[in-house]
């Protein structure tokens, strides 16, 4: 019975070490999976195969800085002056037929009925004034009638050839119209007919031509002067009458600068906001709903901020000072261009202190600046004398 009380403890103790082993196997399996799907560098990191020092490069190299994919743009002038072409403006009324027909007959009896639609078609119904309705009359009996778009515009008797004009109101007129013409009913004259032939039947109007109120004046603005425009002003000079004229309208890319009466014969200057020039194309429109201006003497100034520059900043450490001083190591500035094509020219100030760089037709630019630096920060300046392109731009301490 003893025997047994210590064969069920031995089991108990054999069954717990066996739960033990797997657990502790399932456990080791988990840190395997997840050490296994770490991103690489931790992964290497954990298990000491990573030996990062903070710094990029290696025991002998030391990147201080580093940018690349850099294009810097170059500005010579203080101010850049765009002269633009003269406009004018003006409006045109001219009186124009509209629709002609050689002959238009109508007749209205018992038992026959004829009736005549003309179409026609007005392309700016606001810009066409006194619409007219013309014809001379072979035969007239009875009452004529007109309608323009189911409006009546004419009913009554005609009694000479030669018609006076039948005015349409402007308001009847459309974009696309319908003009009627009848010969009113005989009532109890059953046996007899009324009609009408009529001859030269023309719709003529006065027709204002708008399309010269308003001029486009497009010109070109870089990336290197829309990104630096501190200021901007438009000049110009209009040539007016000041008692025929309406408002002048002035936009930039559809930004409204300008809505006024100006001064005839007198220069005017006109600031306005710098952001509403962009890169590339640039619209300036000119707009009247009157008379005739000439805008004379155009131009557009754009004043530009300080030369563009790059500036970074990098620290030094006491040893790699040390270093620099024992010469055991050295500090480089290096450009790696786009080509070698074109000349580039910078001026460089690394603590205050210039130097420049001068490169034709290299890929490789590169300098020692041990002598400019300082322990702790540093600056570095560059200030473009050319357009440049920039693969990368490095400075690091190497062993020498």
């Amino acid at each position: 019975m003893q025997k047994s009380i210590f064969d069920g403890f031995r089991n108990q103790r054999a069954q717990s070490g066996m739960n033990a082993a797997i657990l502790i196997a399932i456990i080791s399996g988990l840190i395997v999976l997840y050490i296994i799907f770490l991103p690489s560098g931790e992964r290497l990191e954990l298990i000491g195969e990573n030996d990062s020092r903070g710094d990029s490069g290696s025991d002998d190299e030391k990147i201080l800085i580093e940018d690349k994919s850099i294009i810097m743009e170059y500005i010579g002038e203080d101010e850049i002056d765009h002269d633009l072409p003269s406009v004018n403006l003006y409006t045109s009324t001219e009186a124009s037929t509209i629709r002609e027909e050689n002959m238009v007959y109508v007749k209205n009896g018992l038992f026959d009925k004829q009736e005549k639609e003309i179409e026609f078609k007005v392309s700016e119904p606001e810009n066409t004034k006194n619409v007219l309705i013309s014809f001379y009359s072979k035969k007239k009996k009875g009452r004529l009638i007109i309608t323009l778009n189911d409006h009546e515009i004419f009913n009554n008797e005609i009694e000479k050839v030669n018609v006076d004009p039948i005015k349409i109101s402007k308001d009847f007129v459309a974009a696309n119209n319908n003009l009627k013409l009848e010969a009113s009913g005989v009532g109890m004259a059953f046996w007899s007919t009324n009609e009408f032939l009529l001859e030269n039947f023309k719709i003529t109007a006065d027709v204002t031509d708008t399309s010269t109120r308003e001029s486009v004046i497009n010109f070109i603005v870089p990336q290197s002067e829309s990104r630096n425009i501190e200021k901007a002003r438009l000049r110009f000079v209009p040539e007016c009458q000041p008692e025929n004229v309406g408002t002048l309208e002035i936009l930039i890319n559809n930004h409204g600068i300008y809505s006024s009466v100006p001064d005839c014969g007198t220069p005017r200057p006109l600031d306005f906001s710098p952001t509403n020039i962009i890169t590339g194309e640039n619209k300036l429109v000119f707009r009247s709903d009157r008379g005739r201006y000439l805008i004379d003497q155009i131009k557009i100034t754009t004043e530009l901020k300080e030369a563009s520059s790059y500036t970074y900043f990098f620290d030094v450490d006491e040893d790699l000072i040390e270093d620099i001083e024992d010469d055991k190591k050295s500090v480089n500035l290096t450009f790696y261009f786009v080509d070698d094509k074109e000349d580039k020219e910078a001026e460089i100030i690394i603590n205050s202190r210039k130097t420049y760089m001068t490169s034709h037709n290299d890929f490789e630019w590169s300098t020692n600046i041990d002598r400019y630096l300082e322990e702790g920060s540093n600056s570095l300046k560059i200030i473009p004398e050319e357009r440049m392109e920039i693969r990368k731009l490095q400075v690091r301490a190497e062993d020498n």
